[in-house]
């Protein structure tokens, strides 16, 4: 076991969900599942990934309840791997992760996907809304209080990302938003530390203390969160200099996401005591329960009502881009070999062996 599993850590419905997808290849994978790639070999083609590594990966989701594993041929047999009820949960919180990348970091050739609702037949744009009043959700009018499910836990699996080394590893296969949203956040300390940020925590002794973490580790990743414009460093004390770590716009626009993540944790990964944090939303009294819904006419948002049109071509190869310059030489070369070939006079073997076989 990793020595930064085996501390304890707060209940969490959405670092449960988080703990899914903080891997790099198995995120990959399911999004493959997601564009409709079920066997081993296309997976692996898209995704130029090591057998073995995409075996542990299936291996791993099959047992989270995330995919299903069926036999499509029988001599030889043959499985493919489709998505379950909670494989398919996962849609909007991802639908979420490719709003916040599409309007965060977006691309100069534009968004990869355009998505729309077949229900209004309008472009999607997507909204959280608050389950009871079908009113948004937004984080300023929400409260939080612990469920029946608080706690803490140290009985827990969870893959252990090293953000230097993985980094590259989101941008595998395909253009991607979600991908794009996950390089910054999705290692699993960042997105612990957004979590606190969002229940109210912004000093570094306060996110030291609850999350249990080394202060080299919190100060890198605090760092990356303010070079990717997420919290903004802020001083309130000036002997000794003290700061504290805001949310900036960008950082208050992941809320939706995190919220859906919440909602789906609560549903697959709440302890046997009952969800460990309730939301309370201060507009109608109710308890909180997010839910995606299409902005343009109000109806919820799962995989067999959207549909996406790719703006790019992929089909899994991608041959190596050649420089005009090199093209241009390795051409030249083989005309020249050609010319001297042609110039080139038999040698006198060579014509005694054809005049033999006339």
């Amino acid at each position: 076991m990793d020595l930064d599993e085996a501390k304890p850590r707060q209940i969490s419905s959405v670092i449960r969900a988080l703990d899914v997808l903080s891997d790099p290849w198995s995120f990959l994978v399911l999004r493959e599942a997601f564009f409709g790639v079920r066997r081993f070999d296309g997976l692996q083609r898209n995704l130029e990934i090591a057998r073995n590594i995409l075996s542990s990966r299936l291996t791993r989701l099959v047992a989270e309840g995330l995919l299903e594993r069926q036999l499509y041929m029988a001599r030889p047999p043959r499985f493919e791997y489709r998505l379950t009820d909670q494989g398919r949960d996962f849609f909007p919180p991802i639908v979420g992760l490719v709003t916040w990348g599409d309007r965060w970091r977006p691309r100069k050739s534009g968004p990869p996907l355009d998505l729309t609702h077949k229900d209004c037949g309008k472009t999607l744009a997507p909204r959280v809304v608050c389950g009871a009043c079908k009113h948004p959700l937004s984080p300023f009018d929400v409260e939080f209080e612990n469920g029946p499910g608080a706690g803490t836990e140290t009985d827990f699996h969870a893959p252990t990302t090293r953000r230097r080394d993985s980094e590259q590893n989101w941008l595998r296969g395909r253009p991607c938003s979600v991908a794009s949203t996950l390089k910054v956040i999705g290692d699993r300390w960042s997105l612990r530390i957004l979590r606190e940020c969002f229940v109210g925590v912004k000093r570094f002794k306060d996110f030291q203390s609850s999350l249990a973490i080394a202060r080299n580790i919190l100060s890198d990743r605090l760092d990356l969160l303010c070079k990717e414009k997420i919290l903004v460093r802020r001083r309130y004390q000036d002997r000794p200099p003290r700061f504290e770590y805001v949310l900036t716009p960008a950082g208050y626009d992941l809320y939706a996401s995190l919220v859906l993540f919440m909602a789906w944790g609560d549903k697959w990964r709440s302890p046997p005591e009952g969800v460990p944090l309730k939301l309370r939303h201060k507009l109608c009294g109710q308890e909180a329960t997010p839910v995606l819904v299409c902005g343009n006419c109000g109806g919820p948002v799962r995989t067999d009502n959207v549909a996406y049109h790719m703006h790019y071509k992929f089909d899994g190869q991608k041959p190596a881009a050649k420089s005009k310059g090199a093209a241009k030489s390795k051409g030249a070369a083989r005309s020249k070999a050609a010319a001297g070939a042609r110039k080139r006079k038999p040698t006198a073997p060579a014509l005694a062996k054809a005049a033999a076989h006339r």
